[in-house]
């Protein structure tokens, strides 16, 4: 089987912007859709990711900070799995909780 990364998105700070019921109450989806994952499996690794981040470039030589673009998506985490194909991976991506309360995920094969 191959691995897959499960990358999610958040958009203009939808999360804080939550009422604490609402965040409760999907954390519950996450925690069961990991369980899920785990009594099959599939799952290897995954995290939050808090929003503290540098974006570093090689400039004429130099390591510099930015430029950055002016946007409001911010990478809120991760799941690594294990699945057959791409097409197996895409499937089990879209029951990424993530989805269900505005954000975009990522899929990407792990590797070349």
């Amino acid at each position: 089987m191959a691995e897959f990364m499960i990358f999610m998105r958040e958009n203009d700070d939808a999360w804080a912007k939550m009422p604490p019921e609402r965040q409760q109450e999907l954390m519950k989806g996450y925690f069961a859709w990991v369980d899920d994952l785990r009594k099959r499996d599939i799952m290897r690794g995954g995290n939050a990711l808090n929003n503290q981040a540098r974006l570093l470039r090689l400039v004429d030589g130099e390591v510099v900070d930015g430029p950055f673009t002016e946007t409001k998506e911010v990478l809120t985490g991760y799941f690594v799995i294990e699945a057959d194909s791409f097409e197996a991976a895409v499937d089990i991506a879209k029951g990424c909780p993530a989805l269900f309360h505005g954000e975009t995920v990522e899929l990407r094969m792990v590797g070349h």
